[in-house]
């Protein structure tokens, strides 16, 4: 189905757009959110990864996995953010990186958040694409640009910690 949808939109169709992101969402979501923490610029972002998708569609190749490909691009646009971002902070907008815990995002969402907050950020990362958004470690490996072996033990240690945290 998520294929025959994205065939409509290499012809300008975008009658089914509202499926696809439904569909997606929660992928791009977490992609961006284990990285940033504001709730209005995630949402922007998630915004940013359609339209680079709709923008570079005829990059994706029918039958890949999609979250895989859509996850890249909230990444890279994460991280771009993220490094633009640190360089420009002033003491009063330091605020603005707390996240909120009130906004449009559910509260499942939120705890899933919450209980990944101890992780470094690349651990946060990893369990997110592999857990959540359900993408290979050959896929994680390539969004984070790091070996396979280097993924398969963060994600590893990682969800050591988790299962720490969860049983105290």
């Amino acid at each position: 189905m998520i294929d025959e949808i994205i065939e409509e939109f290499r012809v300008l169709n975008y009658s089914h757009f509202d499926e696809f992101y439904n569909e997606t969402k929660k992928t791009v979501f977490f992609a961006i959110a284990a990285i940033i923490k504001d709730d209005y610029v995630i949402d922007d972002l998630m915004q940013d990864t359609y339209v680079k998708f709709l923008e570079n569609i005829n990059k994706y190749q029918s039958k890949t996995n999609i979250k895989a490909f859509l996850s890249t691009i909230a990444h890279n646009l994460a991280i771009n953010y993220y490094n633009k971002e640190k360089r420009v902070v002033r003491n009063d907008e330091i605020f603005d990186y707390i996240p909120s815990k009130s906004t449009s995002h559910s509260y499942e969402n939120i705890k899933v958040l919450e209980i990944l907050e101890g992780l470094d950020d690349l651990s946060k990362e990893i369990v997110v694409q592999h857990v959540i958004n359900d993408l290979k470690f050959k896929d994680i490996a390539k969004i984070v640009d790091k070996p396979l072996g280097t993924v398969l033990w963060i994600y590893n240690k990682a969800i050591k910690e988790l299962k720490r945290k969860v049983v105290q």
